[in-house]
């Protein structure tokens, strides 16, 4: 730690775990007879919860999961003990434990032992601390190739639906909506969310597609529009007739989201999904346009100009078939 200039992390209570775990990295190839003493040393500590050496011990201990030579009787009695480390109360604990399920899901061979753990890391997706849920997406990427196929489809399943919340969070609105100056997280939380649900897909067999289906559908405005998608994009979720209005109900939120390239998103799917109505919808119609008219006051004036032409183009479409109009014919 001194030679590597990081002995400052071990003097701090907020960095301290930190440096435990880097000291750790370096224990991991001490020989077996020092380390199983150790190991055995540690879980006394973790036994007996002692608070003033519980998290050091912890940090500690999960680094020390990765060493290749690990006593079975050990590693089974530490798995066991993550289901109750994945609840605690203390944060840090928290996250440590997932670092500790990651370090032994990166060994194929360990994933069996992991699987009844899943609805414990699923929980940790719907932490307000957003370390934890990017944690949680590490193990779960990890987890769920280990799995049998006919598991592996069945749990994917559950893994989107517990991921739904977390699209929510990036949409203006959102209850867990996040302050500006924390926006990155959000770009991360939802790059890691993306690449995690394009795995779930691929996991996906025979009967469990109709129901991801569903989950991909809800998931499809709000992707569509914060990664700004191309325009014939649009045009092919527009073929979804049955789902127009579940889709306006989820465009309208992205009219006051921040970045002004969702913003006209926004405007242009709002346009398109709103000839997917039938003729008797004039209060949808009018609520629309209602809600279009407060972005020609909008800073951009791209957008001022978006929203103009969009309230035109629908306040003539309430009279006329919806094949006569759109925004790009």
């Amino acid at each position: 730690m001194m030679r590597h200039g990081r002995s400052d992390l071990l003097m701090s209570s907020d960095t301290h775990h930190i440096g435990v775990c880097l000291l750790a990295r370096a224990m991991v190839w001490l020989n077996f007879q020092e380390r199983n003493w150790i190991f055995h040393h540690l879980m006394a500590i973790l036994k007996y919860q002692d608070d003033r050496r519980y998290v050091p011990a912890m940090a500690l201990f999960i680094q020390l999961l990765k060493c290749p030579d690990l006593d079975n009787e050990l590693e089974d009695a530490i798995v066991e003990e993550m289901s109750r480390l994945l609840r605690d109360p203390k944060t840090v604990v928290r996250w440590l434990a997932l670092k500790g399920l990651l370090n032994l899901a990166l060994r194929p061979e360990k994933v069996g032992k992991l699987q009844h753990l899943l609805p414990d890391v699923l929980e940790r997706l719907q932490e307000v601390d957003r370390d934890l849920t990017h944690k949680a997406i590490a193990v779960l990427k990890h987890l769920l190739p280990g799995m049998d196929r006919q598991s592996a489809s069945r749990v994917a399943v559950q893994v989107a639906a517990q991921l739904l919340p977390l699209f929510d969070y990036v949409r203006p609105g959102s209850s867990q909506e996040i302050p500006s100056n924390c926006r990155h997280v959000t770009s991360k939380l939802l790059v890691l969310s993306i690449t995690l649900f394009k795995d779930l897909l691929e996991l996906v067999r025979g009967p469990n597609r109709s129901e991801m289906k569903e989950h991909v559908l809800q998931i499809l405005v709000p992707l569509l529009l914060l990664v700004h998608d191309e325009r014939p994009s649009m045009s092919q979720v527009t073929r979804y007739n049955g789902r127009a209005d579940d889709f306006l109900g989820q465009t309208m939120a992205f009219l006051q989201h921040p970045q002004t390239p969702v913003r006209e998103a926004a405007i242009r799917f709002l346009g398109l999904t709103a000839r997917q109505l039938d003729q008797g919808s004039q209060d949808k119609l009018d609520a629309i346009c209602d809600n279009l008219k407060g972005l020609q006051q909008d800073s951009m004036s791209s957008v001022q100009c978006l929203a103009s032409q969009t309230i035109f183009i629908l306040e003539a479409f309430k009279n006329q078939p919806p094949a006569c109009c759109g925004l790009w014919t």
